[in-house]
C-alpha cells in the first residue's frame, strides 16, 4: 500500500495535469472563437467590382475618393475600381456580369434600359451638364461652326449627347451642318484640337483650363446654364438590388461620405485625384478641381430631372426610347432610406 506522502504527491500531480488540460482546452476554444470571428469579419466584406468611365476630374472622382479615403472599407465593402473608357462600355461590363455596380451616365443607362437590360441608377453625384463648348480661335459665333469638324466621343456617351443637344440649341444640325468625328475621351479630343484635326469640342473643367492656355476659346458655358443632366451616377441591376440590397445601401452611404469629403477636404481630395487623373498638369489641377467641385451634389440623389431631355435626344437614333418610361431606370429607395434614417443630415452636421 502506497504511503500517504506518496499519495499526496500523486494527487497534486493529477490536479496540476487536470488544470493544464482544462486551461489548454480553454485556450483552444478561445482561439477557435477568435479565428472564426476573424473569418466571419473577412467574409462580411462584400466584394464589388466597379467600372468607372473617365480619367479626368469630374464624374469619376467621387469613386476615387470613396476608395482611397476608405469610405467603402468602412462600410464593409471590398471594392475594386477599374477604368473602362466611356459609359456605354462601363454598362457593358455590368450587363456581362464583370461589374456589380458601375459609374455611368443617363444616356448609357437609358439605352441599356430600352434594349431590355434591367439596369437602375441608385445614386447620382453630378446632375447638371458639366461641359463647355470650346472652339478654335478663328470661330467667333455659332454660325462659324458650319462646315467645321468637331472632336467627339463615342456614340451614346454623355459628351456625344451634350454636343448634339448644344448644337441644336445654337440652331445647327449636328448631322448636316458640322462633321462630328469620334476621337475618344476628353484629353484625346483636346489633342486633336491642338493638332488641327478638329475645330471644336465639349470639355470639362480641367481641359477648359488647358484649352485656354493653348489659345482656344470658350463659346458656350453649359455649366452656367445649370441644365439638369444625369452625368455621373452609380448604376446596377435590379437583380443585384434584390439579392444584395444591404451592400448597395452601404455603397450609396460611402458615396455620400465621399461627396462630403470632396466638398470639405481640398488637400486630401487633390492628393487622391493625383493618383488617378491622367494627362494631368499639377499646376492646373487645383484650379480645375475648384471649378469642378461646385458641380457635385450635396447628397447622391439620382437626377430625376434631365432623363426626359436625354431620352428625347437619343430617340432620334434609338426608336425604342420614343415611348420609354425614363422613371423605370431610377431607383430612389436607398436615398430615401438614408434621408429617413438621418444619415445624410448627419454628414451636413459634420
Amino acid at each position: 500500500m502506497p504511503s500517504s506522502k506518496h499519495s499526496n504527491k500523486l494527487g497534486v500531480s493529477f490536479q496540476r495535469a487536470k488544470w493544464r488540460a482544462t486551461n489548454a482546452l480553454s485556450l483552444m476554444v478561445a482561439a477557435f472563437i477568435f479565428f472564426a470571428a476573424s473569418g466571419a469579419a473577412v467574409r462580411a466584406a462584400d466584394q464589388v467590382t466597379t467600372a468607372y468611365q473617365s480619367v479626368s476630374i469630374g464624374s469619376s472622382t467621387p469613386l476615387w475618393i470613396a476608395k482611397d479615403a476608405g469610405f467603402f472599407e468602412r462600410q464593409g465593402l471590398d471594392v475594386k475600381i477599374v477604368f473602362v473608357e466611356g459609359s456605354p462600355r462601363t454598362i457593358q461590363t455590368l450587363i456581362a456580369g464583370e461589374s456589380q455596380i458601375v459609374e455611368s451616365t443617363g444616356p448609357a443607362t437609358l439605352n441599356a434600359g430600352a434594349a431590355g437590360s434591367p439596369v437602375v441608377i441608385v445614386a447620382g453625384y453630378v446632375n447638371v451638364m458639366p461641359y463647355y463648348l470650346i472652339v478654335d480661335k478663328s470661330i467667333n459665333s455659332p454660325a462659324d461652326l458650319k462646315g467645321k469638324v468637331g472632336a467627339n466621343h463615342m456614340p451614346g456617351t454623355a459628351a456625344d449627347t451634350v454636343i448634339r443637344i448644344g448644337l441644336k440649341a445654337l440652331g445647327l444640325d449636328p448631322d448636316r451642318d458640322v462633321s462630328l468625328r469620334a476621337i475618344g475621351n476628353t484629353p484625346m479630343r483636346l489633342q486633336a484640337m491642338s493638332a488641327g484635326a478638329a475645330q471644336f469640342m465639349v470639355a470639362q473643367d480641367l481641359e477648359l483650363v488647358q484649352a485656354k492656355r493653348l489659345g482656344f476659346k470658350l463659346l458656350v458655358d453649359y455649366v452656367a446654364n445649370k441644365t439638369p443632366f444625369p452625368m455621373g451616377g452609380a448604376v446596377t441591376t435590379e437583380r443585384y438590388v434584390k439579392e444584395k440590397r444591404d451592400a448597395v445601401l452601404r455603397y450609396v452611404k460611402a458615396l455620400a461620405q465621399a461627396l462630403h469629403y470632396l466638398k470639405t477636404n481640398r488637400e486630401g481630395s487633390l492628393k487622391i485625384i493625383s493618383r488617378y487623373a491622367r494627362f494631368q498638369n499639377a499646376e492646373l489641377m487645383g484650379t480645375a478641381f475648384d471649378a469642378a467641385r461646385r458641380l457635385y451634389s450635396d447628397t447622391p440623389v439620382p437626377p430625376t430631372e434631365g432623363f426626359d431631355l436625354v431620352a428625347k435626344e437619343l430617340a432620334q437614333r434609338n426608336p425604342k426610347l420614343r415611348d420609354f418610361d425614363t422613371k423605370s431606370v431610377i431607383d430612389l429607395q436607398f436615398i430615401r432610406e438614408l434621408e429617413q434614417s438621418g444619415f445624410l443630415k448627419s454628414l451636413k452636421g459634420n
